[in-house]
């Protein structure tokens, strides 16, 4: 159960460092319900004064593309209520201090209309149209804009993409390993929180997950020390879940992957997360049924049964 460095997971920061990249940042492309993008100009008295922008500003040390795109749109609009919906690439250009700088763009909707309270840093903005970009704007920025927005519409009823995604709900997602013994009993892991009983090794996509398969394989080696290759060749789709809104939460959409089958040495080799997990629980079938954990048993039976099959279950739970 190893892997080799190049078989981890993406990380798009990692990347950037290695092609020479001296300084990451983020920038976020936030639409709010009439399809309009906000733009924040420059001050006079910074550099490049009078320049149109989108919010955004440099990675710190040890923080993620989403925690800056947060804090970024936090400090320099006091904007915190949105939606993030996607990562969308980036854009690599030279400064105006000569430094090699990648611009990760983030998606994100506001769902009212927010009060905009600029930091110093900024003298005003706008909401504006994709069609309505002001002149002195970035050519990079114009260029990201431009490759992740529609033209006007070219037909009743069509809505720019920026547009549509804030008129449709969030759907994250989350990606899990399932493991049996070598006696066919399901492998589990119980939660530190009580709520949340037993689980699979996994969790939430994140934006510098390509896939929902790459994000259960990192998941999985933070919660039991696993590392696996993130190949779906090597670990088949068995279960693709689908999760009614409940506890706060929208609706989720969760892949589950089969990790294989653990030798007593590799159960024993396991090492948890304290912080999230505290068991290694191994059930048999006809166990089950017994736990007091429906979320788990049914689901659990579904993966088995597509293990006997070969043909992934479909889950609504």
């Amino acid at each position: 159960m190893t892997e080799t460095d190049q078989h981890r997971p993406h990380d798009l920061l990692t990347d950037a460092a290695a092609g020479g990249i001296q300084r990451p940042a983020v920038s976020v492309l936030l639409v709010n319900r009439q399809g309009e993008l906000l733009l924040v100009r420059r001050a006079a008295t910074t550099l490049l004064g009078g320049l149109w922008e989108l919010p955004g500003g440099g990675v710190e040390a040890d923080e993620g593309l989403l925690d800056t795109g947060r804090r970024e749109l936090g400090e320099e609009t006091g904007i915190t209520a949105v939606r993030f919906t996607a990562y969308l690439g980036h854009h690599d250009y030279t400064n105006a201090r000569g430094l090699r700088v990648r611009e990760f763009l983030l998606a994100a909707v506001v769902d009212h209309d927010p009060d905009v309270l600029l930091s110093p840093e900024h003298d005003a903005y706008r909401w504006v149209l994709p069609a309505e970009l002001p002149d002195r704007l970035a050519d990079h920025e114009r260029d990201l804009i431009a490759r992740h927005t529609a033209q006007p519409k070219p037909y009743p009823g069509y809505q720019p993409l920026p547009a549509y995604l804030a008129s449709i709900p969030a759907a994250p997602m989350w990606g899990a390993l399932f493991f049996t013994t070598v006696t066919g009993e399901a492998v589990l892991l119980r939660s530190t929180n009580p709520l949340k009983g037993l689980q699979y090794a996994g969790g939430d996509v994140e934006f510098t997950d390509p896939t929902p398969l790459h994000a259960a394989v990192r998941e999985t080696f933070e919660e039991t020390g696993m590392r696996l290759a993130p190949a779906p060749e090597l670990l088949p789709l068995v279960a693709t879940v689908v999760e009614q809104p409940r506890a706060g939460w929208p609706t989720k959409v969760g892949f589950v992957f089969f990790g294989g089958v653990l030798t007593p040495a590799q159960l024993a080799a396991i090492r948890l997360d304290p912080l999230e997990h505290d068991e290694v629980v191994t059930v048999a079938e006809a166990g089950l049924k017994q736990l007091d954990d429906p979320h788990a048993h049914d689901l659990t039976l579904a993966v088995l049964n597509a293990l006997r099959t070969g043909a992934p279950a479909y889950v609504v739970r």
